[in-house]
């Protein structure tokens, strides 16, 4: 049986068990996923990739992706950046809320981060 309630933050494991659980004891094949649990597989990504929380849940990336940008979006956070200080090398890092990563490095000047970040983070 699956408990009513279920940690914002439940570890992997704790949450693998639920969705076994619910699988071995659901009447049909085709039974919705309970919402509690669309919530836990959604909080393990605060702390995984959604790749990999759907490879562990056997999840569907689509269903679990669609869930996510249906939550209300964290706004980004943007640092105001001086350009004219880059008289040598220079680098950029930034990480997605999904885990992705971009990482650029180069000397001179570097290449606005506006349109970048932007397109990046979206």
């Amino acid at each position: 049986m699956i408990n009513s309630t279920i940690e914002s933050r439940a570890p992997l494991e704790t949450v693998q068990r639920q969705f076994e659980a619910w699988r071995n004891s659901r009447t049909k094949k085709n039974q919705p996923i309970p919402e509690q649990l669309w919530q836990a597989a959604g909080s393990l990504c605060e702390n995984y990739s959604i790749t990999y929380v759907c490879r562990q849940l056997r999840l569907s990336f689509a269903d679990l992706k669609k869930r996510l940008s249906l939550a209300k979006p964290r706004a980004a956070q943007f640092l105001e950046i001086d350009m004219g200080c880059f008289a040598s090398g220079w680098q950029l890092q930034c990480e997605r809320a999904d885990g992705a990563k971009l990482h650029l490095s180069g000397s001179g000047q570097p290449p606005s981060p506006d349109a970048l970040l932007r397109e990046f983070l979206s």
